[in-house]
C-alpha cells in the first residue's frame, strides 16, 4: 500500500504502545508514506513519549488533530494533509462511526472500538488475578469497557467481587471503573466448560482470557473461534497483549470478531491479480470462454478471444 493514515488515541494517557503496534506492521509490510494523527492536549502538545515512540520508528509526517475530524481529513485530504489510502487504529465511538461512514472512500481497519475483556476461569486462580486482569481492562478510559466473567462455581464468584472491591480501594480513578462495572459487566455461572465456550463464541470479545490449567486451556482455545486474542493459561494477562505480544493490541471489538481479525501486516497490503496467456493458451480457453458469453448474454467477451484467433498476424 502506497500510503496510510494511523491514528493515535489521546485521551486521558498517551498510547505509546499504540504506537509500536500500528506503525511497525507498516513498515514491515513496506508502506512509502505513513501520515499519524493524535489528538493535542489542552494546551495544544503532544505527550513527548508519543513523539519519542514516532521518531523512534522514523515517523516524519504528524498531525495534531483528533477525533472524527480526523477521520475526515484522512479520508478527502486538505490543503496541507494529502489523501491517504486506508485508515487504521484505535478510537472512541465518534472516530469509530466516522471511519465506517467514510469506508469506500477510503479503505478502513477492523473498527477497533473501547477496549472488551471475557475472563473465564476456575478456582484454581487466585481472585485476586482475576480482578487485576478485569480492572486493568477498565482503567483504559472511554467509559465503554465491557467486562465479562465467566466461571463454575457461585461461591469462587463471590470471592472474585470481593477480591474487585478490595483492589478497587487502591486505585486512583476508582469512582470511574466501578461506574463501568456497574453498567458494563457481566457475570455468568456456567454448569461445564463447554458452555463457557459458547458464550465465548457468542460475546466474540477483543481479549479472552483463559486462565485454567493447561490441559483444559488448550482443549477450551480450540472450541473458541470468535475473540479477537486468546490468551491462553493462568500467566497470560490481557497486558501482555496490550504492551508487548502481538502482532498488535488493535483487535475486533462490539463482537466484529466473528468476521474481522486484529490488526497484522497484510492490513497494510493488497495484491493485484497478474495474468498472462499466449496464443497457444488462449486457444486453449477459447471454447470455455465462448461458453460463458452464451450463457451471460455477454457477445463481446467471446469477439474479444475470437478475433485474436481468427487474426493470426500479431
Amino acid at each position: 500500500m502506497h500510503r496510510v493514515g494511523i491514528y493515535i488515541p489521546g485521551g486521558q494517557v498517551p498510547l505509546v504502545s499504540t504506537v509500536v503496534m500500528t506503525v511497525v506492521l507498516a513498515k514491515i509490510a513496506g508502506v512509502a508514506e505513513i501520515a499519524v494523527a493524535t489528538p493535542p492536549r489542552a494546551d495544544g502538545s503532544v505527550d513527548a513519549s508519543i513523539l519519542a515512540a514516532l521518531s523512534m520508528c522514523d515517523i516524519r509526517e504528524v498531525y495534531k488533530m483528533g477525533g472524527a475530524q480526523a477521520m475526515a481529513a484522512f479520508a478527502l485530504g486538505t490543503e496541507s494533509l494529502p489523501q491517504v489510502n486506508k485508515i487504521l487504529g484505535p478510537g472512541n465511538a465518534y472516530v469509530m462511526e466516522a471511519k465506517r461512514q467514510l469506508f469506500g472512500l477510503v479503505g478502513v481497519d477492523g473498527l477497533p472500538g473501547p477496549s472488551e475483556v471475557m475472563v473465564i476461569s476456575d478456582e484454581q486462580t487466585p481472585p485476586s488475578w482475576v480482578a487485576a486482569d478485569l480492572l486493568a481492562q477498565a482503567e483504559h478510559g472511554s467509559g465503554k469497557e465491557r467486562l465479562y466473567f465467566v466461571c463454575n462455581s457461585e461461591a469462587y464468584l463471590s470471592r472474585v467481587e470481593f477480591a474487585i472491591e478490595e483492589a478497587l480501594s487502591s486505585l486512583p480513578n476508582a469512582h470511574k471503573i466501578k461506574k463501568i462495572i456497574e453498567e458494563g459487566s457481566l457475570a455468568v455461572v456456567v454448569d461445564d466448560w463447554d458452555e463457557a465456550a459458547q458464550l465465548a463464541n457468542y460475546i466474540a470479545p477483543e481479549h479472552l482470557e483463559l486462565l485454567l490449567d493447561e490441559e483444559l486451556s488448550n482443549t477450551l482455545a480450540g472450541k473458541v473461534h470468535t475473540a479477537g486474542a486468546l490468551l491462553v493459561g493462568r500467566y497470560t494477562p490481557a497486558a501482555l497483549g496490550d504492551f508487548i505480544a502481538g502482532p498488535s493490541h488493535t483487535l475486533p471489538t462490539g463482537r466484529a470478531a466473528r468476521f474481522l481479525s486484529g490488526l497484522q501486516v497484510s492490513d497494510f497490503m493488497r495484491r493485484s491479480s497478474w495474468v498472462r496467456y499466449d496464443a497457444h493458451s488462449l486457444e486453449q480457453a477459447s471454447p470455455i470462454v465462448g461458453v460463458f458469453s452464451r450463457v451471460e448474454s455477454l457477445p463481446a467477451h467471446g469477439q474479444s478471444v475470437r478475433i485474436r484467433l481468427e487474426d493470426a498476424s500479431v
